[in-house]
């Protein structure tokens, strides 16, 4: 048998290649990411095909990292790019799937399943320092800290993660010693530290609330 890797993401040119060369087949690996309907006959439309693709990421757990990276492929379900990245941006998977109408069925499936946010959270394993304080370590990187000025910034997304899980909203704060800043955060009765050479208080908190996401999600 001969397959061949040629595709452009369509099956009519598939099937046109398939004629032309007289190849048996043709594997498709990126072009599915584009278009999930690929390999269906019939004409589906993109938003058909992505809530299809989207309930079998409920169904079968799809990591978030996996999740966040296909929807960013799939064609046809964001007028542009920054309305990807909004959705891209969130660190809860229910948020994700209710920006898509699926937040209703993503409840009925996870339900019962496993432990709860809540649990998880007290469960986590932390670092305790003698002053009852929760130290974060986490690397930041050029490109991290490039984050830290844009309109969704880690501190934003801590915000909406936490409110949508049902935690008191939370509280940062900084303090200064020598002219550098040390960041905190406080979420219920727990108070979080980010050390580091932050040079200003803003972002010394986007610190402490992006070494927090890193650490817990």
């Amino acid at each position: 048998a001969v397959v061949s890797t040629q595709s452009t993401g369509e099956r009519s040119d598939m099937e046109r290649w398939i004629k032309e060369t007289g190849v048996d087949g043709i594997m498709i690996a990126r072009a599915a990411w584009h278009n999930p309907a690929i390999f269906s006959k019939d004409s589906v439309p993109a938003s058909q095909a992505a809530e299809t693709f989207l309930k079998r990421c409920i169904d079968y757990e799809c990591p978030l990292n996996i999740l966040k990276y296909t929807i960013g492929k799939l064609q046809g379900l964001f007028t542009s790019t920054d309305g990807c990245l909004q959705v891209t941006r969130h660190i809860e998977p229910r948020l994700i799937y209710k920006h898509f109408g699926l937040a209703d069925y993503y409840d009925k499936v996870t339900e019962g399943r496993g432990s709860s946010v809540q649990d998880e959270f007290q469960k986590s394993k932390r670092q305790k320092l003698g002053d009852g304080h929760i130290l974060l370590t986490e690397q930041l990187t050029p490109t991290i800290l490039q984050t830290f000025r844009s309109t969704v910034a880690p501190r934003q997304i801590l915000n909406q993660w936490l409110i949508a899980n049902g935690f008191s909203e939370p509280s940062y704060w900084t303090v200064e010693t020598n002219k550098i800043f040390t960041g905190y955060l406080r979420i219920d009765n727990d108070t979080f530290v980010m050390e580091g050479d932050f040079k200003n208080k803003r972002t010394a908190i986007q610190a402490v609330a992006y070494a927090y996401c890193m650490k817990n999600h």
